[in-house]
């Protein structure tokens, strides 16, 4: 039987009802939160990611967030209902209104242990819908959603995720729930988030991974196209889907060399976390 948790009370799925919710809620935020190696290795920085998104709309979160450690075991509660011991994510939604706030948690499960690392390359496209790099709230994930949605299903190949887009200045921007990160000559580039970019939690972990690495990485607003189609190697990173080979931009290859060298320092760095999360 699976389970999830109602306002932080287990239930049943079958038996939770979470649509009687909806209606005083006039904002959902959800999240997609890794878990994995025992623990929930980013969870005060997506809590954290989750407020910023709420107090950008003028909510707060629900006052159980406030006790980080109660969460942390409800959570773990959850995953021990579950039988959930391996890797996986969990679901939350934070539903507000100006009357009430409630929240649903859920949980999948998959068979690896590690972070996730995509095997087979991605065969991507710049898309021509563009971002605008001035939008206030740009590096939230809930002001990108219908964006991203919006134009992947007007998408002509019609392949969700597998878009790139620009902003209106012809900068690289970020693709659909991930950064972009991309090698030139032994230097990563990745957009800058002055650029309009969404700002996943991963973004700034392999920012500190390729430093530890020793790896020259640049933030920087002037990835046009044409420095894009130029590179060695582009990936994609996000807590949601892991690191993400790109083997092709239309007719255009990339070699994979530093997504694998990245990805594995991420995994040992969130292992870690984990680990210190436990103590």
């Amino acid at each position: 039987m699976d389970f999830v948790l109602v306002n932080g009370v287990p239930s049943s799925k079958k038996d939770a009802n979470p649509g009687r919710f909806l209606w005083n809620s006039s904002v959902v935020i959800s999240q997609d939160i890794l878990f994995g190696f025992g623990g929930i290795p980013l969870l005060n920085e997506n809590l954290d990611n989750i407020q910023s998104q709420l107090q950008s709309l003028s909510y707060e979160l629900p006052p159980l967030f406030n006790n980080r450690r109660e969460i942390f075991r409800l959570f773990k509660r959850l995953l021990n209902k579950n039988k959930y011991y391996r890797s996986g994510y969990l679901h939350l939604k934070i539903l507000v209104s100006d009357q009430e706030s409630n929240w649903l948690l859920e949980a999948t499960n998959y068979k690896g242990f590690e972070f996730p690392n995509r095997e087979q390359g991605l065969l991507t496209q710049i898309s021509p819908f563009q971002k605008f790099s001035g939008a206030p709230f740009g590096r939230l994930l809930c002001h990108n959603r219908l964006f991203w949605l919006a134009a992947e299903t007007k998408n002509e190949a019609g392949s969700l995720s597998r878009s790139i887009f620009t902003n209106e200045k012809g900068q690289v921007c970020d693709a659909r729930g991930a950064n972009i990160f991309l090698a030139k000559n032994g230097v990563l580039l990745t957009p800058s988030l002055d650029t309009g970019c969404y700002g996943d939690l991963i973004r700034r972990i392999v920012i500190e991974q390729a430093a530890a690495l020793k790896i020259p990485l640049i933030e920087s607003n002037e990835i046009d196209e044409k420095k894009l189609l130029a590179a060695d190697e582009i990936f994609l990173a996000s807590e949601a889907r892991g690191i993400e080979w790109i083997m092709g931009i239309g007719t255009k290859r990339f070699v994979r060399n530093y997504s694998l060298i990245i990805h594995e320092n991420v995994n040992a760095h969130l292992q870690v976390r984990a680990q210190k999360q436990l103590l």
